[in-house]
């Protein structure tokens, strides 16, 4: 439990000003023994991932958490309390350290906020749930360039819409990124059936976010990218872990945008252009994911965005020293968070190395 409060509970808490992973699950855990279960596999995995040892603690908590989830999810809606969509949102945490992640616990949660749309904006620990279940479903979304299973109109009434802190304007942009992607990654899988006109709307809001935010989100030391491995990147200093997410956010909806948005000339050459400009574009964007992620060490889960924002678009890396640098990166995250990344380092040198075949 002490593992979850001091090294994990922010990861949830990252755009939650009143921080309910940390200061009210914990005392909600010790009465509710599912959410305790949830939190001791999560935080079992962690340590064990750390230790390199075997995980079969994490298993035993995982499983007994199981049992006791059963019934309540069996039962009626009224059964279904921001307790239960707490602990179902720590499994996911839990499923997403998995080698093979097989989203049992995502579905589970797209299913309890689809069903009771309240908890987008409930306030207290439903509503922080809420809001951790979203970016579980934005990871996958971006991975596997799928629509979102989450019905967005839970959040519609939530209070970041009238709050002028800066949490609230985080989980704005967490938001905008989300109706990127629902817009983008159309369910039919064609691009005839692309709502363009509605990317370029979102892309105009995205845009007015970045104008209009409070100043706190600018960064307080900026310096380009350079030749040395350790600059590869470029080095952007932000004020709190919030404002590293809310800029993280904006540049993979940049991304997104950059992706789908792009005009389809008829001409050969035109379309080699059109395409290393959006190569240009998207690169630009994902090393400031990047550097981001470096340059805020305290903004830990930042390192998971950077991550699937590699194995989204890391195929846009040419140079070998800036891909000696992404897993040096990807290596970091391993050491500070138990995540194995070994396969999504296999997954990037696989697409350099037919990048250099085609040259």
């Amino acid at each position: 439990m002490r593992n979850f409060i001091e090294n994990m509970a922010l990861w949830a808490d990252i755009t939650d000003p009143d921080r309910q992973f940390e200061t009210n699950v914990p005392v909600k855990a010790v009465q509710e023994p599912a959410l305790r279960s949830a939190i001791f596999a999560f935080s079992s995995r962690h340590i064990d991932r750390q230790r390199k040892v075997d995980a079969s603690e994490a298993l035993q908590y995982h499983n007994h958490c199981l049992q006791l989830l059963i019934p309540a999810l069996s039962g009626s809606r009224a059964d279904i309390t921001d307790v239960v969509l707490a602990t179902v949102a720590v499994l996911r945490q839990h499923e997403e350290m998995e080698p093979d992640d097989n989203q049992f616990h995502l579905t589970g949660t797209a299913r309890i906020l689809n069903t009771i749309s309240s908890f987008g904006s409930s306030g207290g620990l439903g509503e922080a749930a809420a809001w951790l279940c979203l970016r579980e479903d934005i990871y996958i979304a971006l991975i596997s360039q799928k629509p979102l299973r989450t019905n967005l109109q839970s959040f519609h009434r939530s209070n970041v819409w009238v709050r002028d802190d800066d949490f609230a304007w985080a989980s704005r942009m967490v938001f905008l990124l989300a109706k990127v992607l629902s817009c983008a990654f159309s369910p039919c899988g064609h691009e005839s059936s692309l709502d363009l006109s509605g990317l370029q709307r979102l892309a105009q809001e995205v845009e007015a976010w970045n104008d209009s935010k409070p100043t706190s989100f600018d960064a307080i030391r900026s310096v380009p990218r350079g030749a040395d491995l350790e600059q590869r990147f470029p080095e952007i200093w932000m004020l709190l872990p919030v404002h590293v997410v809310g800029a993280q956010y904006y540049h993979i909806a940049k991304i997104v945008l950059a992706v789908t948005t792009c005009p389809s000339p008829t001409l050969v050459s035109q379309n080699f252009q059109v395409s290393r400009h959006i190569e240009k574009v998207v690169r630009h964007h994902l090393f400031m994911v990047l550097g981001l992620a470096k340059s805020n060490p305290k903004a830990e889960n930042t390192l998971f965005t950077a991550r699937h924002s590699l194995v989204a678009w890391g195929w846009v890396i040419r140079r070998r020293e800036d891909q000696e640098a992404s897993e040096a990166l990807l290596r970091e995250m391993e050491t500070r968070t138990g995540w194995d990344v070994t396969r999504t380092i296999q997954a990037l040198r696989e697409q350099w190395a037919d990048d250099d075949s085609d040259c």
